[in-house]
């Protein structure tokens, strides 16, 4: 995303999320940007693989036996999860007067299935649930880092009250793209703190004069961190950040992923 204009807005969903409050959350920023909607139900290859298996067995917590599952079965449980999410979808667009489209996708979990999607901001349902047993997002932020090259918005909890936006601006030469993208994502009553490492008093002052430019003049802390990892761990672990906002290509940094894991707020990573 190289301005902080959003057009389209496309929500991806499987069959482990909460698919009314996942749309209902990406209609809310479509609708505060004014862009369109496009809604992705994913189903999970390798779940369509296990109950053509003449072994694959549904488990229940509600009976003592398991029961088999079988392909026909799955078909028409991924047939109406589909289904609900486009209406949805078409209901929460309705209220909202949004455009929308939506889609199927059956796919390997990967990024590449990720990467046929088009939209500036993909929103990623990750809030984890219990006895999930389908793609799981927030385990796969090897694969969002390759290959993938949409801005993405993983979200990680259930809607929470303002808090504050921490964006980490590394010494990448377009840091101003995830500082803009980050302040466009920061809601009205939220705080907003920006470490930069390895930030000069020049570096600090250009970016403050992006952020008066965006309309965010007074609201935000600026600071130059020099942390390691695990110190820099242990200060967002004390912030609570609602959301924390990274350069996309430092996930391949492994210090970074270990922030990334050790963290349990939304997420975006710019790219």
């Amino acid at each position: 995303m190289n301005d902080p204009k959003v057009r389209r807005i496309a929500i991806a969903c499987d069959a482990a999320c909460d698919i009314r409050v996942a749309v209902g959350e990406a209609a809310a920023l479509a609708e505060r940007w004014k862009a369109s909607l496009h809604g992705v139900f994913f189903e999970d290859e390798n779940l369509h693989r296990l109950a053509a298996l003449p072994f694959g067995r549904q488990m229940t917590l509600s009976s003592a036996v398991s029961e088999s599952f079988s392909s026909a079965e799955l078909e028409k449980l991924s047939s109406a999860l589909s289904a609900s999410m486009r209406r949805e979808l078409s209901e929460v667009a309705a209220q909202r007067g949004l455009e929308w489209s939506f889609g199927v996708v059956r796919d390997l979990p990967s990024a590449t299935a990720l990467a046929e999607i088009e939209a500036d901001i993909l929103v990623v349902d990750a809030a984890p649930r219990p006895f999930s047993g389908s793609w799981r997002p927030h385990s796969s932020l090897g694969a969002l880092s390759e290959g993938h090259a949409r801005t993405t918005l993983i979200r990680r909890q259930k809607p929470t009250k303002p808090g504050t936006v921490l964006i980490l601006l590394g010494e990448q030469a377009d840091r101003e793209n995830a500082l803009a993208s980050g302040l466009l994502m920061a809601g009205s009553e939220d705080e907003i703190l920006v470490l930069v490492r390895g930030g000069s008093p020049e570096d600090i002052s250009s970016l403050k004069e992006l952020a008066a430019r965006l309309g965010f003049p007074g609201k935000i802390r600026f600071e130059v961190t020099t942390r390691d990892n695990s110190s820099l761990v242990r200060q967002i672990e004390g912030l609570k950040p609602v959301l924390l906002v990274l350069d996309g290509r430092e996930v391949a940094d492994p210090a970074r992923r270990d922030l990334l894991a050790n963290t349990q707020c939304d997420v975006l990573l710019v790219r």
